[in-house]
């Protein structure tokens, strides 16, 4: 009995992670990551190993108080540390495994073996009673069949492993091209070390629960964390930015334009993008739950507390807040692009934080209806949700066309829309419906609204709306026309 819980304590162990790096504090960009470590000098120096995906100009190292540093050197480094030694761990208990199990098959074929062997070896000239031969006969088989089946499967699980084994070294192979480097400080005390990595990222990921009925609507912000540096991270403290460093910190300056009587080739405008790194203030006491941090220039999201991040890119999801709103439900459809009546929600944003862009998952009513995708949205402005299709709403838009020729040989076409929207539901519903007639840029070609019911000017852009209220278990109509003076019909959609 005691066997299965030693082996389940040292798979517990296997599973633990190996030479992670304890780091006190992580603030994750959604392209790169900015380390805080503290590290105490052992026999006058702190020795660091860092991934390749360091940006050298980061690197910042100061003495806290009491300590000293007094010299600072990175050097070119391949050390067999953190995702590299579990790769080498890993490879050397497979191939111990695999061992084990070839010798497991070699046993079971030499049982086999002796059973033939000692079938054979039975004397022929002693007396054997017919039913002891079938009896014998049927053991040797039965026992042999359960040998022959443990080498197969012993097979199946030798060729397994040997696939993981090749797997495992193209990986170590892959991970042994980095260069990494190491940092040797000459150091007493307690020495606080920063510097920004690449290939270390965060994306956001929202939920939306709504619930039309009550005009609730609650927003919950999560974040996914993910890096591939190689090396594990055990986190004391992970904190995610709507930063972006790596696309460069320089303004433009605008310059001046000149033109000649040549048309000249006009270029754009680059930003530099050089990146430099500056350290970041660290807190002196954050809140035990997550927070929003509000820089000059950035917004950091407290994400999670003890976290660990293994260098091979596994993600992770933390959730970040969960926000109550009050919106506005409307409806709304553009027929002419889809005819179907998509459910909205629209209300002012007061969270701490802006959104920004990322995909989101809504639920109406507690039932999962899809996924969408928000643009930015800062703290004040009006946020806006779409929450997919209302089936109990059929939309139908028929368009005519009648061409003729004016007197002057123009061509003239006249075009008759009709929106037609079925309401299925128990009750009155609002609809917002929009349309267009097309913009004419040609002071050759005239576009003219000649009728809308219900009664509609379109904006600059051509814009027909209207916003209507459908009874229940009813069809409501909307139609409008315009004619186009000058233009081909064919050449006009």
């Amino acid at each position: 009995m005691k066997r299965p819980l030693v082996l389940a304590f040292i798979l517990f162990l296997a599973a633990l992670p190996v030479n992670a790096e304890d780091i006190k504090r992580v603030v994750l960009y959604q392209d790169m990551a900015y380390i805080t470590l503290e590290k105490t000098a052992q026999d006058h120096r702190v020795v660091l190993d860092m991934p390749p995906d360091i940006v050298l100009d980061s690197i910042m190292a100061a003495a806290n108080p009491g300590g000293t540093l007094s010299s600072l050197e990175i050097e070119p480094w391949r050390a067999s540390t953190g995702k590299a030694k579990q790769l080498h761990e890993l490879l050397a208990q497979k191939k111990n495994q695999l061992e084990a199990k070839k010798r497991l098959q070699a046993t079971y074929e030499k049982q086999i073996e002796i059973i033939y062997t000692a079938a054979q070896a039975t004397r022929r000239d002693s007396s054997f009673p017919r039913q002891r031969l079938v009896e014998s006969l049927a053991f040797i088989d039965e026992r042999v069949n359960a040998l022959n089946a443990r080498s197969i499967r012993a097979g199946e699980e030798i060729t397994e492993l040997a696939t993981q084994i090749k797997d495992l070294e193209d990986q170590l192979r892959t991970l042994s091209q980095r260069q990494g480097y190491r940092l040797t400080a000459r150091a007493e005390g307690v020495l606080n070390i920063s510097y920004a990595v690449r290939n270390a990222f965060w994306q956001p990921e929202y939920t939306v629960m709504a619930v039309p009925g009550k005009n609730a609507l609650s927003l919950e912000t999560s974040a996914r964390l993910w890096q591939s540096t190689g090396m594990d991270w055990e986190a004391s403290e992970v904190l995610v930015s709507t930063g972006r460093p790596s696309y460069g910190i320089q303004a433009p300056d605008i310059r001046p334009w000149y033109i000649a009587g040549i048309r000249p080739r006009v270029r754009a405008l680059k930003a530099e993008a050089e990146m430099t790194a500056a350290p970041l203030e660290a807190e002196e006491a954050a809140a035990p739950e997550p927070v929003v941090k509000a820089t000059s220039t950035s917004f950091f999201i407290g994400a999670a507390r003890s976290v660990t991040l293994p260098g091979d890119g596994t993600p992770r999801t933390v959730r970040l807040q969960k926000q109550a709103l009050s919106p506005t439900f409307s409806r709304v459809t553009i027929p002419r692009l889809n005819q179907a009546v998509f459910l909205r929600a629209e209300g002012p944003w007061a969270g701490p934080a802006p959104i920004i862009p990322g995909a989101y998952t809504a639920f109406v009513d507690g039932e999962f209806c899809g996924k969408g995708a928000f643009k930015t949205f800062q703290p004040g402005e009006r946020l806006s949700v779409d929450l997919g299709r209302d089936e109990g709403l059929k939309v139908r838009r028929q368009e005519e066309r009648f061409h003729e020729k004016t007197l002057t040989g123009k061509d003239k076409t006249t075009y008759r829309v009709t929106i037609t929207i079925e309401n299925t539901r128990g009750q009155t519903v609002g609809v917002s419906v929009k349309d267009q007639i097309p913009v004419s840029q040609d002071e050759k070609v005239s576009v003219e609204l000649t009728s809308a019911e219900p009664k509609a000017q379109p904006d600059r852009d051509g814009i027909l709306a209207w916003e209507m209220a459908c009874p229940a278990n009813a069809k409501t109509t909307v139609a409008f026309s315009f004619v186009v003076v000058g233009m081909a019909p064919d050449t006009i959609w």
